[in-house]
């Protein structure tokens, strides 16, 4: 009951066949008319306690809540059912990426989405995700893990646009949007700086030890994947804040729910 009241047009069918009820109600009952009535409006009195107001109108306002009825029983409860699976299907996979950046679970991208803890989805956990992001606590393998699930279930997300659509326009929208965040982060996706002498470990583990790192080849591959790290960082932040904002739909006027671009260097550019 309450899903579908959600909507302000349900709202006002439900309002209307609430009012519809107590009119009824109140002709079936035949209120007795006060002496002041009787005496100031007596055809009044007599026409709405007739014979045939109470049934041309009771059966009107009977056939209006039956409508009413059979309109939930055919079309509402149906649809919210339908609504239900289709969000369910379009939840796990706009989580497929948050659990796998969540667990750093570097084979997510091979995991099937019936496996996907929904639990990250919840707003506690997204604002705690994307802070972590925002003040740059993330582990490079972290970033990588959602890269790949992202690489993996991008033609997902693009297919699953008409699945969206059946839940409304503003909700293909906010699909749209969130699908163009993947876009944007799978794009850095073989874009990983390569070197025959280092990797990932030489500049955010333990052997950078092992190094010089003030050799200029290792400066350059150090820039280059700090770079690469940036962009990944960005992009999974975005992704964060737009699947925040499909759990928890904002108004359309937000400026968070624009979608934006990467310039060469990693950063959003103007327009």
């Amino acid at each position: 009951m309450r899903d579908f009241l959600k909507d302000m047009s349900e709202r006002k069918f439900c309002a209307w066949a609430f009012v519809a009820l107590l009119c009824l109600c109140a002709i079936k009952v035949k209120f007795p008319a006060t002496d002041y009535m009787l005496s100031g409006w007596p055809r009044v009195v007599l026409f709405f306690q007739s014979k045939a107001f109470e049934d041309i109108v009771g059966d009107l306002l009977t056939g209006l809540i039956a409508a009413y009825f059979f309109y939930v029983v055919i079309n509402v409860i149906p649809r919210i059912r339908k609504e239900k699976q289709a969000m369910e299907v379009l939840n796990r996979l706009a989580g497929s990426v948050v659990d796998s950046y969540a667990k750093a679970h570097w084979f997510g991208h091979t995991m099937a989405i019936t496996h996907v803890n929904l639990d990250y989805l919840r707003l506690e956990s997204l604002d705690r995700m994307i802070e972590e992001v925002k003040q740059d606590k993330p582990s490079f393998g972290k970033l990588k893990c959602a890269l790949f699930t992202a690489h993996s279930r991008y033609s997902d997300f693009s297919s699953t646009l008409g699945l969206a659509a059946s839940l409304g326009s503003e909700r293909a929208l906010q699909w749209l949007v969130l699908t163009d965040k993947v876009r944007l982060l799978v794009d850095n996706y073989g874009a990983h700086p390569e070197s025959e002498d280092y990797d990932s470990s030489h500049v955010f583990g333990s052997a950078r030890r092992e190094i010089d790192d003030t050799a200029a080849d290792f400066l350059q591959y150090e820039s280059a994947l700090i770079g690469f790290m940036e962009s990944l960082q960005f992009c999974v932040q975005e992704y964060l804040e737009q699947t925040r904002n499909w759990m928890s739909p904002l108004q359309a006027n937000d400026p968070s729910t624009v979608p934006s671009d990467l310039d060469s260097n990693g950063t959003p550019t103007a327009g």
